[in-house]
């Protein structure tokens, strides 16, 4: 079965040596990531590529290397060879293959963000032993910062599902509800923290249903579920301007695949066809 395992940083020509003839690559022409179709590209379809960039980890023996705020070449880009953007490309890429690109993704902020000591000021430079950032004046050393957050998708006794419409959204997007976590804050409290502050209600029986991490800069979002427990909706009005609880078959626009949003509406989506069935 194949794997992702994550690698301390290494750099260079160096960095690609694998044991295989091909590399992973992971290229941020800015905002967005570079394809070869519905993939990442291999070092062998990209020219331009001399070797340089960040190890971040490997596909079981295949090397992965992110290349930062790389442009392409006008003549590269042909056939199958794409620019899109990350969320895009999220719906596309293998389980494997989304893994590396979260990770340099995370990786390629947190880098760009952390330059400099907190501590002293000075300018830190990548530890080739950890996955870590360290300061030579006065030894502090600085590892990636990951935002934790809640999603939950919330079922009524009619095994309605709560959908929301955020002010961020587009309009007649609708998702669930969802939230950073609190210092101090276990999960299943950010849970029913969030819900009873963007739209009044509370909830029972919360359960793990997954994660996934979030690349937008740096969250791992948490997925649960929960059934409710009382109170009216009232939507907060600042994040929430809108939220209802819905069927199958009167359902707003959602999330596209890709999000872990998409992933637990498909499931409850799932669970009320199997019911009806039944």
């Amino acid at each position: 079965m194949s794997r992702f395992y994550p690698e301390p940083f290494s750099f260079g020509t160096g960095a690609a040596a694998s044991g295989a003839d091909e590399i992973v690559i992971v290229l941020f022409p800015g905002n967005r990531v570079l394809l070869a179709g519905d993939r990442l590209p291999r070092s062998s379809e990209l020219p331009f590529f001399a070797g340089d960039g960040v190890r971040i980890g490997r596909i079981d023996r295949t090397a992965c290397v992110m290349v930062e705020e790389s442009p392409v070449p006008a003549e590269v880009e042909s056939g199958t060879l794409r620019q899109i953007e990350i969320r895009e490309a999220l719906t596309l890429l293998s389980e494997l293959e989304q893994t590396a690109l979260c990770r340099a993704r995370t990786l390629s902020f947190w880098r760009r963000n952390r330059r400099y000591c907190g501590a002293c000021g000075a300018e830190l430079e990548d530890r080739s032993e950890e996955c870590a950032r360290g300061c030579p004046s006065c030894g502090a050393v600085f590892y990636p910062q990951i935002a934790p957050a809640v999603i939950t998708a919330i079922t009524d006794e009619r095994g309605r599902l709560l959908l929301a419409h955020n002010s961020r959204f587009r309009e007649g997007m609708y998702s669930l509800i969802a939230g950073f976590v609190e210092p101090g804050e276990s999960m299943e409290s950010a849970v029913r923290r969030e819900i009873r502050e963007e739209v009044g209600l509370e909830v029972k029986e919360i359960r793990y249903a997954g994660s996934q991490s979030w690349p937008y800069p740096n969250s791992l979002m948490i997925g649960f579920t929960a059934e409710y427990a009382g109170g009216e909706i009232r939507p907060d009005g600042v994040e929430i301007t809108d939220a209802r609880f819905c069927t199958p078959e009167d359902m707003p626009d959602i999330p596209s695949p890709g999000s872990i949003a998409r992933r637990l509406i498909d499931q409850w989506l799932n669970q009320q066809q199997e019911t009806q069935r039944g």
